[in-house]
């Protein structure tokens, strides 16, 4: 709608910073708004709000039904500029290789290792701590009571 109404003369700027033109202005009403709760920028957000009045549909559509393209002179550079290209993302490789980008067995299991390990490390020293080293002891006890038994029957 932005795009539209661009193209016709009732906005200028570009996506996430427009304003009114002189003709918009006829149809429009602009607010801004502020938080201000004081502190970081980013936590003060400001933005601007339009209020189209109900004149404006019947305006657009009269302006769309003389001049379909816009009236703009640089409407062409600028749709080229604004046009959304989406492209899928394909590696550039000279090698000549297959780049179906379907991850490898071993990127695989690399990637496996690397969430095992993370998913793990938060268990693996209350384990060790709790089950491990108290199992340690006890057969270490027991061997060391084992030997001393066994070298008092020699």
């Amino acid at each position: 709608m932005n795009d539209l109404l661009k193209k016709h003369g009732y906005l200028d700027g570009k996506p996430g910073a427009y304003g009114l033109t002189e003709k918009g202005q006829q149809y429009a009403e602009e607010q801004y708004h502020s938080r201000g709760t004081g502190g970081s920028a980013q936590y003060n957000p400001s933005w601007e709000t339009r209020t189209w009045s109900d004149e404006t549909e019947a305006a657009l559509k009269a302006d769309m039904e003389a001049n379909p393209g816009g009236f703009d002179v640089g409407d062409s550079v600028i749709t080229q500029e604004h046009a959304l290209v989406y492209e899928p993302f394909a590696e550039s490789g000279s090698s000549g290789d297959n780049n179906d980008s379907q991850p490898s067995w071993k990127e695989l299991a690399i990637g496996g290792a690397v969430m095992g390990a993370l998913l793990v490390a938060p268990h693996a020293k209350p384990f060790w701590n709790n089950k491990v080293k108290p199992a340690a002891k006890k057969l270490r006890d027991r061997l060391a009571k084992q030997e001393s038994v066994d070298s008092s029957d020699s």
